[in-house]
């Protein structure tokens, strides 16, 4: 019976971390799925696709970069969009499936490359933690971050067998320019080990690692041909667009939003917004930082980095290139100072808290077992307990409730408050209720649904904020007829 069950404790493990992945992030997931902006703009661009297909060539832009990223994200959504006819609420659960997808994968880059500790440790991690839980029940372009700089990294150990892993880090490489720039500086680890590898020289692979990376990039190249060939010339209105955008050079700050976000990566209040906790809006419900969880973090990280170069084993080498690479870039880069471009890094970060627990004596590793169940514990009370009142559910029973007050009458939906300003009202408000009239949205996503827009008078304008007299959850509505 032992040795059966040791036989099959790695399936064992996988239905237990797929089990709890799925979980907690299936979890009240109907009312606690974030919709804001940045969803609103995508989901708002793939409808054009459902409601006429047509060739696009751009998907959304990145930052403050006037840069585009290719159209495979958005044909993606597409997708899901034409699914459900419109309701977002699907793409919730498609994130939240990849989220656990990734768990996975982490489970078996840390059992192949490292240990079947390191495997198990770092997966339970990502899958039960609520930081990574609430992210993964977030359906945007970032999502992927965390498989494509997971890839990338597995790839990369696994041309020490076969140069043809090239072609895995290739597309890793080409999906960056269809998802998030996030990993775009590990590149340079990659161009690295090409160069001073001197794969080059394989003729046959170098054609093939070009038409990969074309596969993804070349609707870029379209766009760019017809548009100046403005993609390309970024790096050239680089300090133009962060001025513009006001965005500066300011490691000391992105140094403190490091440390908040390594306290934030092992407890997160129970109770709180889960929208305020990923700094989508003001925070006012965030879970500030820690001393001693920060300090326990930049413990791990620079142990694991001593031990990493002591021991000059390659997978460890090559772990640590990626930690340095992605918090270097990220203190230097002048944008803002956004939790979400750390994804690649704590992401990573979770094969170190497993590298070391596995590497600590037998005697004292059932201690570092019970922490680690600690965490797990007090994270599965979090993501249980965490509010919806800014999220889907609260937005929806609003909405429902303006409808009612409004009737068949036209009318405008206008923004109010302080922090939820941005919460992707026109859509649901389409999709839920009734397409309104005319939206503050409108100067930003107007040039999407031309043929809806209309220049008559309306009956009512509606004022979303987090006040109002008409409440759902964390959101309130005023509702004021035009004389």
């Amino acid at each position: 019976m032992l040795n059966k069950f040791r036989k099959f404790r790695i399936y064992f493990f996988l239905f237990f971390l797929i089990t709890l992945g799925l979980f907690l992030r299936f979890h009240n997931l109907e009312n606690l799925y974030i919709f804001g902006f940045d969803e609103e703009y995508q989901a708002t661009y793939a409808m054009t696709l459902v409601q006429d297909m047509h060739p696009i060539w751009i998907g959304v832009s990145a930052s403050f970069l006037d840069y585009y990223l290719g159209p495979y994200f958005t044909y993606f959504t597409a997708f899901w969009f034409w699914l459900s006819h419109g309701d977002p609420l699907i793409t919730a659960y498609v994130a939240a499936v990849v989220g656990v997808i990734t768990s996975v994968v982490i489970f078996f880059v840390g059992q192949k490359f490292f240990n079947l500790t390191t495997g198990i440790i770092s997966s339970l991690l990502y899958a039960g933690l609520p930081l990574f839980v609430f992210y993964d029940q977030k359906y945007w372009n970032p999502m992927f971050v965390q498989l494509i700089v997971l890839s990338m990294f597995a790839s990369l150990l696994l041309i020490k067998k076969s140069p043809w892993w090239w072609l895995l880090f290739t597309a890793s490489v080409g999906a960056i320019f269809q998802t998030d720039l996030a990993p775009l500086p590990l590149v340079i680890i990659g161009i690295w080990l090409f160069i001073s590898g001197k794969y080059f020289l394989n003729k046959k692979l170098l054609i093939s690692c070009f038409a990969v990376f074309l596969f993804f990039y070349w609707p870029l190249l379209v766009f760019d041909y017809y548009h100046n060939w403005s993609n390309l010339t970024v790096l050239g209105r680089y300090n133009k667009q962060a001025s513009k955008a006001g965005a500066k050079f300011d490691p000391k700050h992105k140094l403190f939003s490091v440390a908040d976000t390594m306290s934030r990566f092992w407890y997160l209040n129970p109770g709180n917004s889960n929208a305020d906790e990923l700094n989508i809006s003001c925070g006012v419900e965030k879970t500030y930082p820690s001393f001693w969880l920060s300090g326990l973090s930049v413990i791990l990280f620079l142990y694991f980095l001593n031990m990493a170069f002591r021991k000059r084993e390659y997978p460890y080498r090559l772990l640590a290139y990626f930690l340095i690479v992605s918090l270097g870039f990220y203190l230097i880069y002048s944008g803002g100072s956004f939790e979400y471009y750390l994804h690649g890094f704590v992401t990573l970060f979770t094969l170190i808290v497993g590298v070391i627990v596995s590497q600590v004596n037998k005697k004292y590793r059932p201690l570092f077992f019970i922490l680690i169940i600690i965490a797990l514990l007090a994270g599965f009370n979090t993501v249980i307990n965490s509010s919806d009142k800014y999220s889907l559910g609260a937005k929806k029973k609003l909405i429902s409730k303006v409808m009612i007050e409004v009737g068949d009458n036209s009318f405008f939906i206008d923004q109010g408050g302080v922090c939820h300003t941005y919460e992707g009202w026109r859509y649901l408000f389409k999709i839920y209720g009734r397409t309104p009239d005319k939206s503050f949205t409108d100067q930003n996503f107007a040039w999407l649904y031309p043929e809806e827009l209309n220049n008559k008078k309306v009956v009512y304008d509606v004022i979303l904020s987090e006040y109002g007299t008409i409440k759902a959850g964390g959101f309130g509505a005023d509702i004021n007829k035009i004389e």
